[in-house]
């Protein structure tokens, strides 16, 4: 089974739902953020918010897919952040930009996010206090690692649960990294305990590590997210 990098298009929307959430089903603290945490009813709105997620901060978003060549199926996605001073040359990857489109399709597409999201947010997600007591330590431990930078931030990274345990995963990190080392940045990135071992045979260090207890809200075990920092590789010249 052969698969293959692409670039996103908003007509991927389906594909690329169906991969993001059923991987994130998979996982019970995610779960945990939904009030009917099911496929039937996240992956349908999933699918109307992804074509306008795609679209949006095009400056600095990269995203690739992966696909399967023998049944066209999108198995992987993967979404970067440039750092500005990058971004700014305005010729950084963009192959993995996202064309802009016409004002009328992104005026659909605007509007079907906006009817499937309540204040920014996908309907159905959890809220309150909760919500912030869990984001609260990740955005402190983000906080401390930025001024580090600027990084290459790897903002999204999922493979379809059928295809774990292939290479996509790896495949998609790989990518952002050939950018990375040509252009002399540092990468960053915040794992769950699944990928760490991906990211540390890849070059990443572990910088810090995070264990939220929301027991009191209901959790059964706490959160455990790792932030890793890489640093660029030479590149050869005839290479980059």
């Amino acid at each position: 089974m052969a698969f293959i990098i692409q670039p996103c298009f908003p007509e991927d929307a389906s594909g690329l739902a169906t991969t993001m959430m059923g991987a994130r089903l998979t996982d019970p603290h995610w779960r945990f953020l939904w009030e009917h945490p099911s496929a039937e009813s996240i992956i349908p709105k999933a699918i109307e918010r992804v074509p306008w997620t795609l679209m949006t901060s095009r400056e600095t978003k990269r995203h690739q897919k992966v696909v399967d060549l023998e049944t066209g199926q999108v198995v992987g996605y993967a979404r970067w952040s440039l750092p500005p001073i990058i971004a700014k040359k305005r010729d950084v990857w963009l192959e993995a930009q996202v064309e802009e489109g016409t004002s009328a399709e992104r005026a659909v597409y605007e509007k079907q996010y906006q009817e499937n999201s309540r204040n920014g947010q996908p309907i159905g997600l959890k809220g309150g206090e909760m919500m912030r007591y869990r984001s609260a330590p990740l955005e402190e431990a983000d906080a401390r690692i930025m001024p580090g930078g600027p990084f290459l931030t790897l903002d999204y990274l999922t493979t379809d649960p059928s295809f774990w345990r292939r290479g996509i995963g790896r495949m998609l990190v790989q990518s952002g990294l050939q950018i990375a080392d040509q252009q002399g940045m540092k990468t960053y990135v915040m794992s769950e305990p699944a990928a760490l071992k991906l990211y540390l045979s890849l070059g990443f260090q572990l910088v810090d590590t995070v264990s939220v207890d929301y027991s009191q809200y209901g959790g059964t075990e706490p959160m455990v997210m790792y932030f890793l920092i890489r640093e660029p590789s030479q590149v050869d010249s005839k290479d980059a």
